[in-house]
């Protein structure tokens, strides 16, 4: 998991500084593992099982460098090179697929690129009734779309600071709705603590702070992935523990949820709180570790309006490797946990891709856990998914020899393993869950899942910047695996490479570059045998942000729609660094019902729009992105840093009708 650099500072003093002194043993000591799923029956017992941990990594550190006065544990290779530390709606029940096709009654409208039906995922814009909520730069922008006599105009309702003072050091990322609720979710370096907030949306748009909470936890913040679900009125939060930061030789300080009361001097002021979880929710390792570390689940019922309550959460931990993948359904949690690749217990000629796996599943129903052993890693929690009756996942899954150093032709297996393959003593994923698929060639790949097929396609490059200008002209191979019949995968050639994998209807939209000239957009039909029916280049237009959520469709039932991402004009900008927070274009194309897409144009960003008297004082970098297209009804919308655009589809082109300034103080 990817952590913004003030977090990896954070865990590294902590794991040079904060463990215990431990005596050397005389023999070589290895850490315990369990062969079943059971918790820890004590706080003494889980401290028996830290000091084991840390004398066994004692131990291996003596051997491999010498006498040491102490526990050090191996550090890390550094993070990638990142930027410098810088009316109701409805219920989660109503949450659709981005680009599935829409209900035909009430007014169809897509927000948030969200992965699974039912369960929605953080994010930085939310519609509640009338209102579209933003969240950027620690700040609630309420905008009522259907201001004025003639209901169609826009007007800033509100704007909110979710943080309380200048120079907070949290970073607000997502946010999630529940009727007329929001919920934040950050992370606070001061209190070493994921920070929750809940407020309270009025009919007439105005906010209302019910309360901040603070869950304790490292830096959740990954690249790719969303800490936070909602299913059913329920907050789901994943947060990990580093148990290099714990001092197995003093009591246990379990991480705790606290209410804010106030502001101190150097800590927030609190209630006592409550622990999170203890030793007795943890579940003992059932692998062997070097390097482990807690991973929890939480389930946290919104419940009423009932500002100022406690927040009752239910958590499940595991003791696991470092490196773990999250996905929710409706019914479960799943998390898919591997050592680190670098973790110093692996066998030296370990390829990534081989690791050794446990697949854990949580009910939402507070049944008890049940695990998988498996091996392999996920490209990311897009290469997840799971049906009534089975968890799937496509994974790198390399067992050549440990000798070969290309990397260009990457071994993926489609798995697949029912749910009375899960148990509380974990076996080992028989062969038979395994299928091998075609390579989708180069270095890196994504991937979506339809109703009927997982599609992958790769490229050369892990970074998915455009080509340079005398570059060869780029294609890449395309994999269409049946859910049902992996072994009949259709494998195809795409005139560009692919950086992303999108879907629209029961098709899928990939995205890429075959040169420098602009950003190609084709249509993989998967009625019948899996085609490319048409790519449309948008000339001098590149992908400027890389999550799934910035891509967002509207398709209706009879099978047209409409689509958006942001762009940039300027080549050297379209390499979509997580950290950018310039105002970015966002391009439009509409799909026909006969499957034809068409560029739509676009609705371009103001770089001078920002208010000279707006000033961002907290969560200043955009490592979520800024810039949406979203779509209410017949309105076409884009969200563009700190303008709100409302565009209309005339012709077969958006055209634009009017926008909102979002930095300007409200009337």
């Amino acid at each position: 998991m990817s952590v913004r650099w003030l977090a990896a500072a954070a865990v590294l003093v902590m794991a040079t500084s904060a463990v215990a002194q431990t005596k050397r043993p005389q023999q070589p000591v290895e850490t315990p593992v369990w062969d079943q799923l059971e918790r820890f029956a004590s706080e003494a017992e889980f401290q028996r099982y830290l000091q084991d941990f840390q004398r066994a990594a004692n131990d291996r550190h003596r051997r491999d460098y010498g006498p040491s006065d102490g526990f050090a544990p191996p550090v890390p290779p550094p993070p990638p090179p990142s930027a410098p530390p810088p009316g109701a709606a409805a219920e989660s029940s109503g949450i659709v697929v981005t680009g599935s096709a829409q209900p035909s009654s009430g007014e169809p409208s897509s927000i948030t690129n969200t992965q699974t039906q039912g369960v929605d995922e953080g994010g930085i814009v939310k519609q509640i009734g009338r209102f579209l909520v933003v969240l950027q730069d620690g700040r609630l922008f309420v905008v009522d779309t259907r201001a004025g006599p003639e209901q169609n105009g826009l007007a800033l309702a509100n704007r909110t600071n979710v943080y309380r003072w200048r120079g907070q050091d949290t970073w607000f990322d997502e946010m999630l709705t529940s009727g007329n609720r929001v919920l934040i979710a950050g992370y606070s370096y001061r209190e070493r603590a994921s920070e929750i907030t809940v407020l309270t949306l009025s009919d007439d748009g105005q906010l209302t702070r019910e309360a901040t909470y603070y869950i304790s936890s490292n830096d959740y913040y990954d690249v790719e992935n969303y800490a936070t679900r909602l299913v059913n009125g329920n907050l789901v939060i994943y947060t990990p523990l580093d148990l290099s930061s714990i001092n197995a030789m003093r009591p246990v300080q379990w991480p705790l949820v606290r209410r804010w009361i106030r502001d101190g001097d150097n800590r927030a002021v609190t209630t006592a709180g409550r622990p999170l979880f203890d030793a007795q929710d943890i579940y003992k390792p059932v692998q062997s570790l070097h390097q482990p570390t807690v991973h929890s689940v939480s389930v946290c019922p919104l419940g009423d309006v009932r500002a100022g309550d406690e927040f009752e959460c239910r958590t499940t931990a595991f003791v696991g490797g470092g490196e773990r993948e999250f996905f929710v359904s409706t019914s479960d949690i799943y998390l898919w946990v591997t050592p680190e690749p670098w973790d110093d217990g692996l066998p030296a000629c370990t390829r990534a891709e081989s690791l050794p796996a446990t697949l854990y599943r949580v009910p939402l129903d507070n049944a008890p856990p049940t695990a998988l052993f498996a091996r392999g890693v996920p490209m990311n929690q897009l290469a997840l998914d799971a049906s009534g009756t089975e968890f799937r996942a496509l994974l790198n899954q390399d067992t050549r020899d440990c000798g070969t150093s290309q990397r260009d032709d990457l071994s993926v297996s489609y798995f697949r393993a029912p749910f009375t393959a899960f148990g509380t003593r974990p076996r080992q994923a028989p062969q038979s869950s395994y299928t091998r698929t075609p390579s989708p060639g180069g270095r890196a790949y994504e991937v979506r899942y339809t109703q009927t097929h997982v599609v992958y396609g790769g490229r050369q490059s892990r970074t998915s910047s455009p080509p340079g200008e005398n570059a060869e002209p780029l294609t890449a191979r395309v994999v269409a695996v049946p859910l049902n019949r992996p072994r009949a995968a259709t494998t195809l050639t795409a005139p560009h490479n692919i950086i992303r994998v999108e879907r629209a209807g029961g098709d899928i939209v990939l995205t890429g570059y075959r040169t420098d000239a602009g950003l190609s957009v084709s249509l993989l039909d998967l009625n019948g045998r899996p085609r490319i029916t048409q790519t449309q280049l948008l000339q001098n237009r590149y992908e400027s942000e890389g999550r799934s959520h910035a891509f967002n469709a509207l398709v209706r039932p009879e099978g047209d729609g409409i689509m958006g991402l942001p762009t940039v004009t300027r080549v050297k900008e379209g390499n979509r660094w997580h950290w950018r927070s310039g105002a970015s274009d966002i391009s439009y194309l509409t799909l026909s019902a006969a499957g034809q897409l068409a560029d739509a144009g676009t609705l371009n960003a103001d770089p001078n729009a920002r208010d000279p008297s707006y000033q961002c004082e907290v969560s200043c970098v955009d490592w979520y992105g800024n810039t949406r297209a979203l779509f209410i009804g017949n309105r076409v919308f884009g969200l563009s840093a700190t303008e709100l655009i409302e565009g209309a589809l005339e012709n077969g082109r958006v055209v634009e009708r009017q926008r909102l300034n979002l930095s300007r103080p409200p009337a």
